[in-house]
């Protein structure tokens, strides 16, 4: 269990030389320093010691090799945080014309650049990026969304677009600054759509890696795929280890989406606007499948730090999610709905202190719908400290081999529930193993270290020690 009391605290926004070639001999100008980030942790097993040099290697063979650096005196484009709708139309211009020209690799020197201009009465725009094409950021780049009065933006925006790499440097949304002016339509100031990067539409293959995404007025990275009740064709989509920090609705949200990958990020500090979790699954209504969330570090996000609304055959494994010192959740670190199927496997999951939902660090809600997804869900080999499980009103689960410190399993009204190999640990035994109409089977679960037998059927729910 991490002892809390002794974390030493870094600054994310470390300042380094960059040592990338596609940026050798570059006069940068002046840069200005941005507000800074909430720390990262340095107990994160991969930890982050400050910004990333943009990957060298590409994913796709489809991306040429050749590389262009973005001229800053030729294309006339401010890098000390000034004019941001002139540093966004220039920019704009250089990547168009580099495309045109076939250079795969458009590198951005360091400098700082300010952007954002008028998309519609809703929407800033920023940049807009195109197939086979890597864009490219210079350790010492920051590019920064400036303050608007917009709902919606996207600093990096990818549409139906495909072989798509974004890598290295900073990107920061308006947060600080940002003016929320009463929508029009109903007076709303929620303005929770503002994001770092937007993946959208049919886009395919598109690779995030090695950026710091922070103070986004929404999201970190939004994707959006295909319509409502349409197949899914936004897909193949890598997200690699990526600081996401204090970002005000979420670190991820996948609104459609399928075979996704979400790897070794440092995802924390989301707070401001609901629902405020680290990686939300909602595809309200469009397709989201095929999602792993593998081997990332979760820490102070006040929603929660995974949510699963929907989502069908997602993998979520390898994974820290810890509360964070001084921080409070309000859902819990792992929250699903009964129709979403997943499996959660070796993650290590710590509370400090109770949410709404009391001491649960994985919970599904549920209601008195019927259960319409017969995919059976599957928690196996999780470390729980200060925690437990609670499920409710539910089919079709599967929970072997977790051990709970400090814990709980607790059920009302599931069937088809297995429960086997698991290690409760509690003061209070009736606390420790809660079941209410519960049906299914259970062997090889103890208390305390010793055998705690639990008489679950197939076919007859049964009452266990219950607490109200």
């Amino acid at each position: 269990m991490i002892a809390y009391n002794t974390i030493k605290k870094i600054i994310v926004l470390s300042l380094f030389v960059s040592v990338f070639s596609c940026f050798e001999d570059i006069d940068d100008g002046t840069r200005q320093d941005t507000t800074p980030l909430s720390n990262t942790d340095p107990n994160n097993p991969n930890p982050f010691n400050g910004v990333l040099s943009a990957i060298e290697a590409m994913p796709y063979g489809e991306i040429s090799d050749s590389k262009y650096v973005i001229e800053l005196d030729r294309w006339d484009i401010p890098h000390n945080r000034t004019n941001p709708e002139k540093t966004t139309d220039n920019i704009q211009k250089a990547i168009d014309w580099a495309v045109a020209e076939g250079y795969g690799q458009i590198c951005l020197p360091k400098g700082h650049y300010l952007i954002g201009k008028y998309g519609n009465d809703i929407y800033q725009a920023g940049i807009e990026l195109k197939s086979n094409m890597a864009f490219l950021l210079d350790k010492e780049a920051t590019i920064e969304m400036a303050p608007n009065n917009k709902w919606n933006y996207c600093a990096i925006a990818i549409r139906n677009e495909t072989f798509v790499v974004v890598s290295g440097g900073t990107i920061l949304g308006d947060r600080d600054n940002h003016e929320f002016t009463p929508r029009t339509s109903d007076g709303s100031v929620v303005h929770d759509e503002g994001h770092l990067i937007c993946i959208e539409g049919e886009s395919t293959f598109v690779t995030i890696e090695n950026m710091v995404l922070g103070k986004a007025n929404g999201d970190g990275i939004l994707i959006v795929g295909s319509k409502r009740g349409e197949e899914q064709k936004l897909k193949d989509i890598v997200i690699k280890r990526n600081n996401f920090s204090d970002n005000r609705r979420q670190g991820v949200s996948i609104v459609g989406g399928k075979d996704i990958l979400i790897v070794d990020n440092e995802i924390h500090h989301t707070k401001g606007t609901s629902p405020q979790f680290g990686i939300d699954l909602e595809g309200a209504g469009r397709t989201n499948e095929n999602v792993t969330i593998r081997q990332n570090y979760f820490h102070h996000n006040t929603g929660g730090d995974i949510v699963n609304t929907d989502g069908r055959n997602v993998l979520v494994e390898n994974n820290i999610l810890t509360q964070g010192v001084e921080s409070k959740y309000i859902d819990g670190p792992i929250v699903y709905w009964k129709n979403a199927d997943w499996t959660i496997r070796n993650n290590e999951i710590t509370m400090l202190t109770p949410s709404v939902n009391n001491w649960n660090g994985i919970i599904m809600y549920s209601n008195d719908n019927e259960k319409v997804n017969p995919a059976t869900t599957y928690i196996h080999d999780n470390t729980l400290y200060n925690c437990g499980m609670y499920m409710y009103k539910g089919a079709d689960l599967e929970i072997k081999n977790n051990v709970m410190d400090n814990g709980h399993l607790a059920f009302w009204k599931m069937t088809n529930l297995t429960l086997e190999n698991n290690k409760v640990d509690h003061e209070n035994k009736c606390w420790a193993y809660r079941f209410l109409e519960v049906s299914g089977k259970a062997n090889g679960n103890t208390y305390s270290g010793d055998p705690f037998e639990i008489p679950l059927t197939p076919n007859e729910t049964w009452d266990g020690c219950w607490i109200n």
